[in-house]
């Protein structure tokens, strides 16, 4: 165990006569050469290399399979062969690919199903699969999936009591559920059912987990909602186990519960039929308390619920329902928020409801607090936002071509930023600015054109790339505008 003593014992070759111990026939002298290899390799990549060099991956695996079935006066030894493998492991992609050749994660599997009594055995056996998911996130996770560990992890969820395993296993299958399959087979195998039930997040009041287990729950559940397979599993047309939950979440007396509600039904909110079913179940109801009740401290909150109400706007009839109720005028306001990711996220879904909404775009390009917040936004050092603010202007100039959104944008200042979205790289913000320039010019032309030109319009247009690579209606629309400019 003395760090001093590895490096010596390295260089004096020992690894490889312990590694040939591993197939002797005596368990003690097997249990010795596993800890003295475990100890000689902590933290020391010699050793390691060392171990790969004499097989001893391999070796470690035959020990591993030949324990899969072990008695209980086998279990020091178990211990030491997964402790070994741990130190191996850790921080060691080299080792971790040749442990993902063998049998190593098939036998750690079937060990870990007639362990969840053993506290320090599951400790040590979640701690190398995780390590197997951090060296080696891809082939870590799909090598680990074939290896029957999605349902070795749900069983252990359903059996386990010890708090600190508890917290290794969420955090272990949080690591996992990276990987879409992983997620698709939890889901497909009841994870969530024994969450649900293991941390007691399917009732009103509070749960017994500590605060951070309880995060770490949580998240975990809404990850496995952001796979469109896991999905389809847990939402099942509205009737699945955390529709209920979630609504819930998002009506309950615990703060931190409120954002991971709002996040998780903006995952579920992600196709029309989804969202008709939300709606249906009353989701607008939920969400929009949210947006008027939080403090300016819980920016979370409101990021998480303007997210699912983005994701909501999305289809053409929810559109038709969030503007009769309203909607936009409850998001506008958070234009002004201090927490820029909810400034980003309202502009977002703003631009989202204004979408072939004439009414909703008339009601915020004719509001002089809604339209100077959007100018003064341009000019924001948040590039995102910068663009987004632009392209909501674009927006609502094209939903609603009308004299009066025109004279409202252009008293805000709203040639500016126009003429600006004509230098950006990205080809929807160059036909967005167009359109809408060539629309305001129509709607209030003597006024429209004075300010497109102050601002340098015709120069920008005519430094553009060649129109014709963004096609034939970008090039006409360009060529009406500069028209137009001139003619006046």
């Amino acid at each position: 165990r003395s760090e001093s003593a590895r490096m010596p014992a390295v260089e004096a070759g020992l690894i490889a006569p312990l590694v040939g111990l591993l197939r002797s026939p005596d368990k003690e002298k097997v249990r010795h050469a596993l800890r003295a290899i475990g100890n000689i390799c902590f933290d020391t990549d010699a050793g390691r290399e060392a171990v790969l060099k004499c097989d001893g991956v391999e070796r470690l695996s035959e020990s591993l399979l030949s324990l899969v079935s072990y008695t209980p006066d086998d279990i020091e030894l178990v211990q030491s062969a997964c402790g070994c493998c741990l130190n191996l492991m850790t921080g060691h992609e080299g080792v971790t690919s040749k442990a993902i050749e063998t049998e190593i994660p098939s036998s750690l599997a079937l060990i870990v199903r007639r362990s969840h009594t053993h506290i320090q055995l599951c400790r040590v056996i979640l701690m190398v699969v995780s390590t197997f998911l951090e060296n080696s996130p891809g082939e870590g996770a799909d090598a680990l999936r074939e290896a029957g560990w999605v349902t070795a992890t749900v069983r252990l969820l359903g059996d386990v009591k010890d708090d600190g395993i508890k917290y290794l296993l969420v955090e272990t299958l949080s690591a996992a559920a990276q990987n879409d399959l992983w997620k698709l087979a939890l889901a497909a195998q009841g994870c969530i059912y024994h969450l649900l039930r293991q941390f007691d997040l399917d009732k009103d009041g509070p749960n017994k987990l500590a605060d951070e287990l309880s995060g770490k729950v949580v998240d975990l559940i809404v990850l496995l909602l952001t796979g469109d397979e896991s999905l389809n599993i847990l939402f099942a047309g509205g009737t699945g186990p955390m529709v209920p939950i979630v609504f819930k979440w998002v009506k309950s007396q615990d703060k931190k519960l409120l954002a991971p509600g709002a996040l998780a039904l903006g995952n579920m909110a992600r196709s029309d039929e989804n969202c008709a079913i939300l709606l249906e179940k009353g989701v607008m109801n939920d969400l929009l308390p949210l947006l008027e009740s939080t403090t300016e401290e819980d920016g979370n909150v409101l990021h998480a619920a303007l997210s699912a109400l983005r994701n909501l706007s999305m289809p053409a009839s929810s559109k038709q329902l969030m503007s009769t109720e309203k909607v936009h005028l409850k998001v506008s306001p958070l234009l002004s928020h201090p927490f820029r990711p909810v400034q980003f996220k309202a502009l977002g879904t703003l631009r989202m409801m204004v979408d072939k909404q004439e009414e909703v775009a008339k009601t915020l390009g004719t509001d002089p607090t809604v339209t100077k917040q959007l100018r003064e936004m341009c000019e924001s050092p948040d590039v995102g936002i910068m663009s987004e603010a632009q392209r909501l202007l674009a927006a609502l100039m094209k939903n609603a071509p009308s004299d009066s959104v025109a004279n409202g944008l252009l008293d805000a200042g709203a040639a500016r930023p126009l003429v600006n979205m004509c230098d950006s790289q990205h080809t929807i913000m160059l036909h967005e600015a167009v359109i809408a320039m060539n629309i305001m010019v129509v709607a209030c032309k003597d006024k429209a054109i004075g300010a497109l030109k102050a601002e340098g319009a015709v120069v920008v247009l005519n430094d553009l790339p060649s129109q014709a690579e963004f096609g034939e209606e970008f090039a006409a629309n360009v060529k009406l505008l500069t028209d137009a400019l001139n003619s006046s």
